[in-house]
């Protein structure tokens, strides 16, 4: 009898065990986020992100074989658009005169101080330059077309327009450019 009672005992035990085990089975199977589905759904999110992520990284792949052309591009701007000497812009600006066929007393230029505040191109200096042009209105108009679509950078600030005398107009223009800085 002894013998029968610790089998009854240990069947018992492992009969416990087991029910335990299935009670926490089926527990894990209602347990939210355990089902197949809602890993499914899980898996699903994730891969949007994942896509999302993909599109929002796209533009930076070769970011430094841009950023090596970019700096390419600069360098041949600072070249073509941007003059190394003062003389430079008053004979070009000379030119502009002559070719628009207005008058002018001449340029008045000024160094402008860098500004803090503002971003500053490296190695390149600000040239303020104001002067009163005078013309028939369209060849006014021409020398502000020219001015704007020079290969040298002109930034226009300012401009008054006046009547003058005889038909012709008076244009008081205010402008920068830029001169390398040596």
């Amino acid at each position: 009898m002894g013998n029968l009672d610790k089998v009854k005992t240990k069947f018992t035990l492992i009969l416990v065990i087991l029910i335990l085990l299935d009670v926490a089975l089926i527990a894990y199977m209602f347990w939210p986020g355990s089902s197949p589905s809602s890993r499914q759904a899980q898996e699903n999110t994730l891969q949007q992100k994942e896509t999302s992520l993909s599109h929002e990284v796209a533009p930076l792949h070769d970011l430094d074989k841009q950023l090596a052309e970019t700096r390419v591009d600069v360098k041949k701007f600072y070249e073509q658009k941007i003059p190394s000497q003062s003389s430079e812009i008053s004979q070009h600006l000379e030119k502009l005169v002559q070719e628009t066929g207005v008058t002018t007393q001449g340029f008045h230029y000024e160094e402008k101080s860098s500004d803090k505040d503002k971003l500053e191109l490296p190695d390149v200096q600000r040239i303020g330059i104001d002067t009163t042009v005078s013309g028939e209105y369209s060849k006014v108009a021409r020398f502000i077309n020219a001015l704007e679509q020079d290969k040298y950078v002109f930034i226009i600030s300012q401009i008054a327009l006046t009547g003058a005398e005889n038909g012709g107009v008076s244009l008081q223009i205010k402008f920068e450019t830029f001169l390398k800085e040596t």
